[in-house]
């Protein structure tokens, strides 16, 4: 098709080059070839375990535990000849602890670790700062990893996929057929007239004859070929112009963040944190009521008004009492509202877990919203090593940046009342658990509210992902809000960071 489209736009007859195999021991283009004389010159294991350790103690691999596992086994079996234990389910036991008759179907934790890792190990790789002679890769539809030898090779000299050669003078027939391999002497060098190629046998050298001969006219069919590349362009002009209109559109973002969540086969759990909250208790009121017999009309009354204590009364420990079943906060309540606003608007199936309801096993095996930060362990340690996290410093509680400036953002007061707050909105396509992953938290509850507030909000949201060019199949990010506090009400929430991995 190619060779008719350009023969089409050439007056004259065009030159065309034979193209000669030389078959080469298989390996990836763009990468070292085995030593001459030896089918497979494997790399040394303590090289390529060096190069593994180099890997996950990256920054690449510093938030993900599970991919750091992962590589580790993967690389380990492969270098220890134990190719049939690099299989899903067995990965799926030994890696990520399921039982040996789990349904992988239903339980996408290999898969969706190993996506992780490819994408951690390409961001690895084209970092300008690394340097090393060894590429670990994991091809797709294989959990086997492949070691390969960089080498310097110019663009233009490597070419991928395979080419339809001309016709042969030597042998009058056309296509691949006509290639014919013979030896290559170790000595010789990849010419300009020299490419590689690769084919069904592994990288194999095409060399370029350099001798012109007449390539024949265009049929009479090319007329039609000729009026329908215009409109087949046109058409796919349009057609991309289409797509991008559709792919800005804050629809269209907002479906392709809870995509993940969207193609679950279980439901997505809203994980809110429930506080330890202490109350007086029911002596200390029928104390206080028979010092001032009309301070409570009803006994509910207790549950709805404070207890007017004087700043110089004294009460014993004892007076207070843990309540067991109280809920969030105001601001967690807000997020949550939103939030299952948002899923249900997207279809997605959710249930609620609070406090200590929500546990490691279920995280493992369902996407998760976690609501707050500082007052729940688990959200706290499944989002440390992200480039902005939660520091829980006493008196002073603050949201830190890890690298870079450094910055620092922290609750401002005016005699003890709120008047600033931050929020945190912390989105991973495999967290810590192996399973998808979103976060909404503030330093105090209206910090929280802020950042549901702008979760919820689709054109302040696609605005964002688009200016940074954030790829929500491929990237995890984080945005930093702030919001001003008014009469004890949160006002509109402010982008100050937006950090991406």
């Amino acid at each position: 098709m190619f060779q008719l489209i350009l023969q089409s736009f050439c007056p004259v007859p065009t030159a065309a080059y034979n193209f000669r195999v030389f078959k080469e021991a298989p390996f990836d283009h763009g990468y070292d070839p085995p030593s001459p004389g030896s089918e497979d010159d494997p790399i040394e294991s303590n090289l390529v375990r060096q190069e593994l350790h180099r890997i996950i103690t990256s920054r690449h691999f510093r938030t993900s535990k599970r991919g750091k596992e992962f590589l580790q086994y993967v690389v380990d079996q492969k270098i220890s000849g134990n190719g049939d234990l690099l299989k899903e389910r067995l990965i799926g036991v030994h890696v990520f602890g399921r039982n040996p008759d789990y349904a992988t179907g239903e339980d996408p934790v290999v898969r969706v670790q190993a996506g992780d890792v490819r994408r951690r190990l390409e961001s690895y790789h084209s970092d300008p700062e690394v340097q090393s002679d060894i590429l670990i890769q994991i091809p797709l539809g294989s959990y086997a990893p492949v070691f390969l030898l960089k080498r310097s090779v110019q663009p233009d000299q490597v070419w991928q996929g395979s080419l339809d050669t001309a016709t042969d003078p030597k042998t009058e027939t056309t296509g691949p057929s006509s290639a014919r391999p013979r030896e290559v002497n170790e000595s010789s060098a990849l010419s300009p007239t020299q490419a590689l190629v690769n084919g069904s046998n592994g990288l194999q050298t095409l060399e370029f004859d350099d001798h012109p001969r007449e390539v024949a006219r265009p049929s009479s069919r090319m007329g039609v070929w000729l009026l329908a590349i215009p409109a087949l362009a046109c058409v796919t002009l349009l057609a991309y112009f289409a797509l991008s209109y559709i792919h800005r559109s804050p629809a269209w973002t907002l479906k392709a963040f809870w995509l993940p969540a969207s193609v679950a086969t279980k439901p997505i759990l809203i994980c809110l944190p429930r506080p330890i909250v202490y109350r007086p208790s029911e002596k200390l009121y029928d104390k206080y009521q028979q010092m001032h017999p009309n301070a409570f009309a009803t006994r509910e009354a207790r549950r709805d008004q404070i207890l007017p204590l004087l700043p110089t009364d004294t009460i014993q420990w004892g007076d207070m009492v843990p309540v067991r079943n109280s809920g969030p906060g105001i601001g967690a309540v807000v997020a949550a509202v939103n939030i299952s606003k948002l899923l249900t608007e997207q279809g997605i199936r959710f249930e609620l877990r609070f406090g200590e309801e929500a546990t490691y096993a279920d995280m493992r095996d369902s996407p998760v919203v976690i609501i707050g930060a500082i007052n729940t362990d688990w959200a706290t340690q499944l989002t440390s090593g992200s480039d902005f996290v939660f520091d829980e410093t006493r008196g002073a509680p603050n949201i830190y940046e890890t690298a870079g400036a450094k910055r620092v953002w922290r609750m401002e007061k005016n005699d003890g009342i709120i008047t600033r707050d931050y929020g945190l909105i912390t989105r991973q396509l495999s967290g810590k658990t192996g399973q998808f992953l979103v976060q909404v938290a503030g330093i105090s509850h209206f910090g929280t509210e802020a950042a549901s507030e702008f979760l919820a909000n689709e054109k302040d949201l696609t605005n964002v992902l688009q200016a940074r060019s954030i790829n929500l199949q491929k990237k995890n990010f984080q945005i930093v809000v702030s919001t001003d506090i008014t009469d004890g009400m949160a006002g509109p929430p402010h982008v100050v960071a937006v950090g991406t991995w």
